[in-house]
């Protein structure tokens, strides 16, 4: 399996384990005890605050770039990629306590997994770009 096919593994599964947590939360939320799914309910039912919102909103603009871009070898996807990542820990810290069934946490933390593969393919295949890209202007120089 050469790199371009990994990264686009890595990318779709990334994607299929974001949507399968959330998912999983709202499916398996029946798991959670009545005090904690009463939390959740209250939680959820309430309008999300103009901050958290606009957290929300670009978090998932920026992870939908990013994997676009991440399969479509754009320059900047990686640090769009880390800047989705990082908003999406905003994201979790401005939203407060949460509670999340068993399955949620697993498929979050393989997404996360994941993604700490994604950017460890996407590095070495941008770094072999790069010093193809050197190697070859080098030549031209001499």
């Amino acid at each position: 399996m050469n790199k371009n096919q990994l990264l686009w593994i890595l990318v779709v599964a990334n994607v299929l384990l974001a949507f399968a947590s959330v998912g999983a939360q709202a499916f398996f939320g029946w798991t959670l005890p009545p005090s904690l799914a009463e939390y959740t309910r209250l939680r959820f039912s309430s309008p999300p605050s103009p901050i958290h919102l606009f957290v929300l909103i670009t978090s998932v603009t920026c992870a939908f770039a990013a994997w676009i871009g991440l399969v479509s070898y754009w320059r900047f996807a990686r640090r769009l990629y880390l800047f989705s990542c990082a908003s999406s820990i905003l994201l979790i810290l401005v939203s407060g306590p949460s509670v999340r069934p068993s399955v949620g946490a697993a498929f979050s933390a393989m997404s996360a997994l994941v993604g700490g593969a994604i950017m460890g393919s996407s590095t070495s295949r941008i770094c072999l770009v790069d010093s193809r890209r050197r190697s070859r202007g080098r030549r031209r120089m001499v």
